[in-house]
């Protein structure tokens, strides 16, 4: 069979079960409502309400899964039993005043015609969950079923003695042979037949030993009830043949095979990830719920309505609708989110989470940035990864903005319209574990956005601050490098040609005018050879070669107020040293120029890695920026630290800086 051709058969095979399905309840439903009425019409309900699951979840999986054998067996272990009551009815009918046309050929037939009760059962055991046999060996055994079951059917149903009811032969087919052979015949084909059922149920277990983990959890239930089909059937024979009627050990029987086995089955669908159709059955259910609740209000709606204007009226009709439609506009939601709590309780739950998390954000009880952590709880997922791709950008970050790759199998892209916004990574994850991931991350979308737009934030302040922190590092370096350079070149190349002019003067007369201009070209020279040095010193000052402790107490030296200077012996990097005497300058220039200060101290710390400097003065207090602090936080803020001052009216100023 080609891959195109499998899918329809089997469709067409599902198809097939449903129809024979819907059409043994309508020759059930003869039998019931008809004039022959040989059942209970509660019966009659009762039996198309259990054969009802099977049917659905049999449609469901090939719906979703047409490749996959399942479906039909599903169907069918509903269909099966459907088909042997309806032959059983129609044949029953030759007992009755009016038999039915073909009614004695299905009389002959219904007599061992059970054996098809177990065929959608045999074909669910050797094809759940893959829909492939459990070996080799046991891929004939559908054939060797089949077989077994028509020779049994035929042995059965052409007995004689089958045919008698009250004594009495009801029908002309039969074959007759000694009764040694007949009975022989029955053993043999009897035998042939457990041996098939026997070795279908063996398949599951063939199948769960050599299976993995995950196969292993599927089987579980399905072996539970499978496990008591043989054990009713044969039971039931045992028990039968003490004259037991068969209505009471048959109902145990039929109830585990067609309500434990398809609930079993629903087991392993929903909860270990088979075939995804737990949304489709979710949105069935609710569909069900909807018209069953809307079938009733609407009888309830006609029924109050009729007995106030009267039966039959249409202005009853039409408002038994309006109520119904005004009714079901809240009701609908909630009957689809209780269906889907029904099917999928662990779906509903992770989306409550994520609700809980998402209206804690939007009234401030929560960080956006928690929202890795709220996935990871709610996936159960520790080594889950929360990417967000700032916008206009294409490389992802981490919560914490580090630029990482994703890597992995199991992915969730997460996307706004055509704009990228990031993905989730999980460490392992199946079909329905994606989708759950993909319905959450919906779910927690204000949280992921604003997460992102804070992640991007907090890259552009940490860009512009590693570029500030650049330019000033550059800034340092050239400063250093003029100063050098005014050293080592220009300043000492002025001060060559001084001497060189003081030893063309010594050798004129000191009386002469040449001697006196060359005297004053010397001192000018001198003079520029200061300046340089002023403006060598203005860039970088010669005392921080020795530290910062060093430069400071040549930098307080002169003061005309006492300086008190705690400052330990820290090795700072170029940039900052220099930032930092610069910083102390301004502030001792500022308390003794703006704030008349009698005393000042200057506190130097280093913690942790984070530089704190404190300068304190006795002045008049009310500084503001306009006393030339702008410069203080100018040059702090491009090293990335930060300014405090504390200056009341009255009360001194305190400076205090962190790096």
């Amino acid at each position: 069979m080609t891959a195109e051709r499998a899918p329809r058969r089997l469709v067409v095979a599902t198809a097939a079960g449903v129809c024979c399905f819907l059409f043994s309840v309508g020759i059930s439903a003869l039998v019931t409502f008809g004039s022959a009425r040989a059942r209970g019409e509660s019966d009659f309900l009762a039996a198309t309400i259990v054969l009802v699951p099977s049917i659905v979840l049999g449609v469901l999986v090939t719906w979703q899964v047409p490749a996959n054998p399942v479906g039909a067996a599903l169907t069918w272990l509903a269909a099966a039993p459907a088909a042997v009551a309806a032959v059983e009815d129609w044949g029953s009918s030759l007992l009755s005043a009016h038999p039915w046309p073909g009614a004695t050929a299905m009389f002959v037939l219904k007599q061992g015609f059970w054996v098809w009760n177990l065929a959608g059962f045999g074909a669910l055991c050797m094809l759940f969950p893959d829909g492939r046999s459990a070996s080799v060996r046991l891929r004939r055994l559908p054939v060797y079923g089949v077989v077994a079951a028509v020779l049994l059917n035929a042995v059965v149903s052409l007995d004689p003695r089958s045919h008698l009811v009250d004594g009495v032969s009801r029908a002309g087919y039969a074959l007759h042979v000694p009764t040694a052979v007949s009975n022989a015949a029955l053993i043999v084909t009897s035998v042939a037949y457990l041996a098939v059922f026997g070795s279908t149920v063996a398949s599951v277990i063939v199948r769960y030993r050599r299976g993995d983990e995950v196969v292993r959890l599927q089987l579980r239930w399905l072996i539970l009830t499978a496990g008591l089909v043989p054990v009713l059937l044969g039971g039931g024979w045992i028990i039968g043949l003490y004259g037991v009627p068969v209505q009471i050990w048959g109902v145990a029987f039929m109830a585990v095979m067609l309500l434990a086995v398809p609930v079993a089955v629903a087991i392993a669908v929903l909860r270990y990830d088979l075939y995804d159709v737990d949304r489709l059955l979710g949105s069935s259910l609710a569909w069900a719920l909807t018209s069953v609740v809307s079938a009733g209000v609407f009888a309830v709606a006609i029924y109050a309505i009729g007995d106030v204007i009267g039966a039959g009226s249409r202005i009853g009709v039409t408002g038994a609708a309006f109520l119904t439609a005004l009714l079901l506009l809240p009701l609908q939601p909630r009957l689809h989110d209780s269906a889907g709590r029904l099917v999928d309780r662990e779906r509903a739950v992770m989306l409550a989470a994520v609700d809980a998390f998402v209206t804690q954000v939007r009234d401030g009880e929560a960080a956006p940035e928690q929202v890795e952590t709220v996935l990871r709880a709610v996936l159960h997922d520790d080594d889950l990864q929360l990417l967000l791709c700032a916008p206009g950008g294409v490389d992802y970050r981490n919560m914490r903005g580090a630029p990482t790759e994703p890597t992995g199998p199991h992915q969730v892209p997460l996307r706004s319209g055509d704009v990228n916004v990031g993905v989730i990574i999980l460490s392992s994850g199946s079909r329905r574990r994606l989708r759950q991931a993909a319905d959450i991350a919906r779910r927690a979308r204000l949280p992921i956005e604003v997460a992102r737009l804070q992640l991007e934030l907090r890259v552009a302040v940490e860009q512009v601050t590693a570029s500030r922190a650049r330019l000033v590092a550059a800034s340092a370096t050239e400063r250093h490098r003029l100063e050098r350079d005014l050293h080592d070149g220009a300043q000492q190349q002025l001060v060559a040609l001084g001497m060189r002019l003081r030893s063309l003067q010594g050798r004129l007369d000191p009386d002469a005018e040449t001697t006196r201009e060359l005297d004053a070209a010397v001192g000018a020279l001198q003079e520029t050879v200061h300046e340089l040095r002023s403006l060598a010193h203005g860039l970088r000052p010669p005392r921080l070669t020795e530290g910062i402790a060093r430069g400071l107490r040549e930098l307080v030296r002169n003061s005309p107020v006492p300086v008190a200077l705690t400052v330990p012996d820290v090795t700072l990097p170029e940039v900052v040293l220099t930032n930092v005497y610069f910083v102390v300058a301004e502030c001792l220039a500022n308390a003794l120029k703006h704030g008349h200060a009698h005393a000042i101290e200057i506190h130097l710390a280093e913690s942790d890695g984070r530089l704190t400097v404190k300068v304190r003065d006795d002045g008049v207090g009310g500084a503001s920026d306009g006393f030339g602090l702008t410069s203080v936080r100018d040059r702090i803020a491009a090293l990335g630290g930060s300014v405090e001052l504390h200056s009341p009216p009255g009360a001194g100023t305190c400076v205090l800086v962190r790096l």
